[in-house]
């Protein structure tokens, strides 16, 4: 005996063919939109410019046989037209193409809205394995080493990416 199954899919509600739902439309038609307005607010705030950054000084924290620590004190300004609070930065130091030394924040800080603000880096470095090579090449140029300071920048903000900076130049030594 043979039981009589319609194959015709008329006889199935259109709610109920391929995940529609009973207005016609996809579910995920919804979440896509949703993700769609999430992405593109991201984009809106990955506009934000990288704040320009500088060093401004220079001072011994500790001295161990093994490490030095200095803190780093750099100036950060901000050209875009909201405030960027930033909560961690980090950084690698070196002279002559030689890496001296790796730094952190020491405290989350703000960067007011087209203003400025300094922060400082704790940096540690272990002269015992720089100072040999660093001090031939500043012999063999015969004038004042340059500097490269490059990090990231952690702003606290959601779907923001870490922003980098990079500054060079010639280390100067402050006239009495």
């Amino acid at each position: 005996m043979m039981s009589n199954i319609r194959s015709d899919r008329s006889s199935v509600p259109s709610c109920q063919r391929r995940g529609a739902t009973t207005n016609g439309r996809r579910p995920w038609f919804g979440l896509l939109g949703a993700w769609t307005s999430v992405f593109l607010g991201g984009c809106a705030l990955t506009q934000l410019q990288a704040p320009a950054i500088s060093l401004v000084s220079v001072e011994l924290a500790d001295v161990q046989l093994t490490e030095q620590q200095f803190k780093a004190r750099l100036h950060a300004q901000n050209p875009n037209d909201r405030p960027l609070p930033i909560k961690s930065a980090s950084c690698t130091l070196q002279v002559e193409g030689i890496e001296v030394g790796q730094g952190k924040s020491a405290a989350p800080f703000t960067v007011p809205a087209l203003g400025e603000a300094d922060f400082d880096l704790i940096v540690k470095t272990n002269f015992a394995t720089s100072v040999p090579d660093l001090l031939l090449r500043v012999l063999q140029r015969g004038q004042l080493p340059e500097y490269h300071l490059s990090g990231w920048v952690n702003p606290d903000i959601a779907l923001l990416p870490p922003i980098p900076f990079s500054k060079s130049g010639q280390i100067t030594i402050p006239s009495q």
